[in-house]
């Protein structure tokens, strides 16, 4: 199957998510909206569509790239393209949705967890989601309101939305479940806002909360993203022509 990947930073890949698909025997093309890429007008050989993170937000439409994005994003979604958003990509999603883009009351760097709602029971990917919660790694400091067709997936109190669904096959997750150690030590190396948020001992925190939580979210992921690439090959058999 062939993946399409939207970066918006460098240092901001699928990592985990791209391993997996790799390994399954997929084809990856990664668009570099930063560095000037163009989007593809025609996504009919696409079974999926992978939105990155980054330091930009939705609501940064004075960017051409950002403008462009959430536009061709809005047609992709009513043409029920398999897609992935992770942080800033739910956050694209989102807006291309209808929802808004706001400040998070609480800004979240590094780890919490989160909880399955009543719909992800019954969900392809996040019915694996433990009834008790996970915790997962976090790095953004906005927040976005649910478009009016979606479904949510997964909650926190101070953040209630973290996960979502608005098609068959399209996801929205403002956390990253893609990172590993090597990733969140370079985020922190080059992250000056975020560990003068965080201090010192906010930092020893989240190190010591990596070692205990990385191997259960990468675990989620491995099988969140088995699911999905199913379903995205279910939804592009229903949407090819026979």
């Amino acid at each position: 199957m062939n993946f399409l990947v939207l970066q918006h930073l460098d240092i901001e890949s699928p990592a985990l998510i791209g391993d997996l698909l790799r390994e399954a025997g997929h084809h990856l093309h990664t668009v570099h909206l930063y560095a000037g890429d163009t989007l593809p007008a025609n996504t009919d050989h696409l079974h999926g569509i992978i939105i990155m993170g980054g330091p930009q937000s939705a609501n940064d439409t004075h960017l051409s790239y950002i403008r462009d994005e959430l536009l061709w994003l809005e047609k992709r979604i009513g043409e029920g393209v398999p897609m992935l958003g992770i942080c800033l990509g739910s956050q694209l999603m989102a807006k291309a949705a209808g929802g808004s883009i706001m400040p998070s009351p609480v800004r979240e760097l590094g780890w919490s967890p989160i909880r399955p709602t009543n719909a992800a029971s019954s969900d392809p990917l996040f019915s694996a989601l433990p009834a008790a919660g996970l915790t997962v790694f976090q790095w953004h400091g906005e927040t976005f309101t649910l478009p009016d067709h979606a479904t949510l997936l997964a909650t926190c109190p101070d953040v209630p939305a973290q996960a979502f669904s608005l098609g068959a096959a399209q996801y929205g997750l403002q956390f990253h479940i893609e990172v590993d150690a090597s990733i969140i030590e370079n985020w922190i190396a080059l992250g000056d806002s975020e560990c003068a948020h965080l201090g010192s001992s906010g930092l020893n925190i989240l190190r010591q909360h990596t070692t205990t939580h990385l191997p259960d979210m990468r675990s989620f992921c491995r099988s969140l993203v088995n699911a999905w690439q199913h379903a995205c090959a279910d939804n592009h058999n229903k949407r090819s022509p026979l």
